[in-house]
């Protein structure tokens, strides 16, 4: 079939998905999973291919992050019940302020998390971002779009950031100017979005509009309403059940970056098992504090709140296949060379249409570097800086196809629309930001 009618039926499936769920107002995993069903058959997978394509692409991405999620959310159910996320807003405010909050927590999660898996880290984080934002009184799309920001410019830019060590890598990147520059870049781009993001959101944010009609109360993260405990416990044992399994997986990310391998470290810092270890400390320390009745009620909401995150993340994960198996990525890439614009700028575009056609951004990074990988040299360029153009790129209009997308709407308590202000809009705004900050690297550099 001719790349132009697969880039064509991809367009229509994508801005039909958008507009049902948007305007229309019908259910997404509806939506999803119909649209998913047109673009492969569309594009000639043939009715096996797409079914096939759709039960595969759910199972995957069940696989890759089903119990990342589900032990994640209990887990700040756990922390809910006994009063530590509202503790830790307490400590938020004393040292940045009520204004400054956003900036902090965009900082935290992109200088901070950058070892931590995204999703592990967005399911520990998002709990803490709707309480400052109860709190203060701070819309949820500022505080909620330096969440989404800082975690992307962790995962991309900041090392050990998966993402950003995988692409380092593929470029030969030196590990040390790349935690430099790159540090430098991501800091810098975390401030100046989430500043951006803010004055944006203060003229089209609509709670009426954005905020989903069931709060976070109903979605089992609710942080206001905390039983009185038994036993008052100091803020440090109660971040235990957070910590630990922070630690466990630095650890694993530390011994894979010094080429050792440690059966018992490998075990303990998976992501599933270290969140596991976590959430049996919270249970234990929920127990102890409050009482057993409290645990079983913190875990009943966190698994009515994960149940309809992993529906969610699922039929993503349908379409996400689909679109890898029709070979849209392939198409991309293959339509530009190196010397249609400038390098840097060509590792953005081609990054950032990846990232908007396949939805992952680290694959949609690692693209847009590797295709310059033959010409960095004899371009005198510094592959740090492409890396970092391909890392900007690959932020670019992550949407519905991106499971996280939907993520950010179940965990913060958003609607479609209000997912799209938080999450696609904050991270497009620091991929030009991160862009120009590179272009400006590139003159010193």
């Amino acid at each position: 079939m001719p790349h132009s009618i697969i880039l064509l039926h991809t367009a229509i499936a994508l801005v039909g998905i958008i507009a049902l769920i948007v305007a229309a107002r019908l259910n997404p995993v509806v939506v999803l999973v119909l649209g998913a069903l047109y673009l492969g058959l569309a594009t000639g997978l043939g009715v096996e291919g797409t079914t096939e394509a759709v039960t595969e692409g759910f199972g995957k991405l069940m696989a890759d992050v089903g119990l990342i999620i589900g032990f994640g959310v209990l887990l700040g159910s756990i922390l809910s019940a006994t009063g530590t996320l509202q503790r830790i807003v307490e400590v938020f405010l004393r040292i940045f302020g009520r204004g400054k909050s956003p900036y902090a927590l965009g900082l935290a999660s992109g200088v901070v998390f950058p070892a931590i898996y995204f999703d592990v880290a967005l399911v520990m984080l998002a709990p803490i971002a709707r309480s400052v934002s109860r709190r203060t009184g701070i819309s949820v799309a500022a505080v909620g779009g330096a969440l989404a920001i800082g975690l992307e410019v962790g995962l991309l830019m900041i090392l050990p950031g998966s993402a950003a060590l995988a692409v380092s890598g593929a470029l030969g990147a030196s590990l040390g100017m790349m935690l430099l520059v790159g540090g430098v870049v991501g800091i810098l781009s975390i401030v100046i979005s989430v500043f951006l993001h803010g004055k944006l959101m203060r003229r089209t944010w609509n709670p009426a509009k954005d905020e989903a009609e069931s709060d976070a109360t109903s979605l089992g993260i609710a942080v206001d309403e905390v039983e009185e405990p038994r036993r008052r416990l100091p803020l440090i044992v109660l971040l235990i059940p957070a910590i630990v399994p922070l630690l466990l997986i630095v650890a694993g990310t530390a011994t894979e970056i010094a080429g050792a391998e440690i059966g018992w470290v490998t075990l303990l810092s998976d992501p599933v098992v270290a969140l596991l270890i976590g959430l049996l400390l919270g249970c234990g320390i929920c127990g102890y504090s409050l009482s057993m009745r409290a645990v079983e009620q913190a875990l009943s909401r966190g698994a009515a709140t994960s149940g309809t995150i992993l529906l969610f993340n699922g039929v993503a994960g349908s379409l996400g296949e689909v679109i890898s198996r029709n070979g849209v990525g392939d198409i991309v890439a293959g339509t530009f060379h190196a010397s249609s614009f400038s390098p840097l700028v060509l590792a953005w575009v081609v990054a950032a249409l990846l990232r908007l056609a396949q939805g992952s951004g680290s694959v949609a990074a690692i693209t847009g570097a590797t295709l310059l990988l033959p010409v960095v040299g004899s371009l005198g360029l510094n592959p740090v800086l492409v890396v970092l153009a391909a890392a900007a790129g690959a932020s670019f209009g992550g949407h519905v196809h991106d499971n996280t997308f939907w993520m950010f709407r179940g965990l913060l308590g958003l609607s479609t629309r209000g997912a799209f202000q938080v999450y696609t809009v904050a991270q497009s705004i620091m991929s030009i930001v991160a862009l120009l900050l590179v272009l400006g690297a590139s003159a010193i550099v």
